[in-house]
């Protein structure tokens, strides 16, 4: 899946960015598996904490106070921000809650993706299994983008 994302990148020459944060670098990760994904795959930003999502991210704190950090507003500020900042003609972000706990009242496995593409951002919420571990969590989230990415580039 991940491999025919790359190839389809690479046939309509458009370009790829991701903003991280519940995956951590995962999707950066398996983007980069693939042989010439530097052809289509900018970089990434990878941030963790509120504080680094406004400073480094270019996310508003207002946008993290109003909504909180695990939602759609926020998945769309992100995803904004790393197209911005990368130029490129897709962006990803996720923000979401792994665990062990729930985090602002969300369970754990709630996530928040947004892809942007040709200006219009299309969020996708996920409420995975909380039984699952961080680990199988964090790869399902990156898989499904990657799934919705396939879709909407080939719409």
């Amino acid at each position: 899946m991940t491999q025919k994302l790359i190839q389809l990148l690479q046939q309509k020459q458009l370009t790829i960015a991701a903003y991280e944060s519940i995956t951590g670098g995962l999707f950066s990760h398996l983007l980069t598996n693939i042989p010439n994904a530097s052809q289509v795959f900018l970089g990434s930003i990878v941030t963790y904490t509120n504080d680094v999502k406004v400073n480094i991210g270019h996310v508003l704190a207002a946008i993290i106070t109003q909504y909180g950090v695990v939602s759609k507003q926020t998945a769309e500020a992100m995803a904004i921000a790393c197209q911005n900042q990368f130029n490129s003609d897709l962006a990803v972000s996720f923000t979401g809650n792994a665990g062990p706990g729930k985090l602002e009242q969300l369970p754990i496995g709630t996530i928040f993706a947004t892809i942007v593409y040709q200006n219009q951002p299309t969020t996708v919420e996920l409420s995975l299994n909380p039984t699952w571990p961080r680990e199988k969590i964090k790869l399902i989230a990156a898989e499904t983008i990657i799934n919705h990415l396939l879709q909407i580039i080939l719409k």
